[in-house]
């Protein structure tokens, strides 16, 4: 059987070409329209220049395409010489042969069908902890527009309180893991609350009147005096009692007791800039 021709071999990848050019304009163009939603700039800014991209993308792509349709043949002549098509030569036809009919159609069995159809549990929708909730007197109401940014978590954080290479897994020895983010339209004086389960057990958490300011870098941290066991964790952030943003990792390996670094002398940190010791939230813009 002779293969496709050299026509419709350019024809099936200029077709290709297309649907690729189309897809990655389509793809731009969304990546454009969801920048334009973002509260954050820079992430703002980052999901514009992956629109950009894309959309150069494709429209390379459409230029590859016309030039594969205008020179294809021409350029695939010029490195394979073409040679002649042997004209086939007839084979003899068989003659089939007399098909005997069954004389009984077997009759198909029942096919037994499920009398219970199982239904999809629903996945809760994360709550604060009652034992949390009676800490709960603050008089500030938070902003509904108010937004935390996806959660990235890292075993160190720079100095102004952004994830150094954040993972989604982490490998003992591991004594200190911090949840960093970005946020936005905060009050101070309103109450937020982080926890940090392991499965659906509770390992950290803390909770607190807001302190940070409108807008800026923050993160929550957890050092569990018995080292972080192997498992699956989650990180679980709440806005007054309203859950905001959660994150998972896994940490493998045997877990190494956390050990506290005592420091000899206190340094103060003169610095407009300073960052707190403890995981409240900087206000750094």
């Amino acid at each position: 059987m002779n293969g496709p021709s050299l026509e419709r071999i350019i024809a099936w990848a200029v077709a290709g070409l297309t649907l690729l050019m189309i897809l990655a304009i389509w793809l731009g163009w969304r990546r454009l329209r969801a920048a334009q939603r973002l509260p954050f700039f820079t992430l703002r800014q980052r999901r514009s220049g992956e629109g950009w991209r894309l959309i150069v993308l494709g429209f390379g792509l459409g230029l590859f395409g016309l030039i594969t349709r205008l020179f294809g043949p021409q350029a695939v002549f010029v490195f394979i010489t073409p040679t002649p098509t042997l004209s086939p030569t007839p084979t003899v036809t068989l003659t089939p042969t007399i098909t005997l009919t069954p004389s009984v159609t077997p009759t198909p069995s029942i096919t037994p069908t499920a009398s219970i159809t199982p239904t999809p549990t629903v996945t809760p929708t994360p709550q604060v902890p009652e034992a949390l909730t009676v800490l709960f007197q603050d008089t500030v109401t938070p902003r509904p527009e108010a937004v935390f940014s996806p959660i990235e978590v890292s075993a160190r954080i720079d100095s102004l309180n952004r994830a150094i290479s954040p993972t989604e897994q982490f490998e003992n020895p591991v004594p200190i893991l911090y949840g960093a983010f970005t946020y936005d339209f905060m009050d101070d004086g309103a109450r937020w609350t982080a926890i940090w389960y392991l499965g659906t057990e509770i390992v950290c958490s803390e909770t607190k009147p807001w302190d940070g300011g409108s807008g800026g870098f923050g993160y929550t941290e957890c050092n569990p005096a018995a080292g972080f066991q192997p498992g699956d964790y989650e990180v679980q952030m709440f806005l007054g009692t309203q859950w905001r943003v959660s994150a998972t990792f896994s940490v493998t390996g045997p877990a190494v007791p956390f050990t506290p670094t005592v420091s000899a002398t206190p340094s103060l940190i003169t610095s407009p800039t300073s960052i707190p010791s403890t995981s409240a939230p900087s206000a750094t813009p």
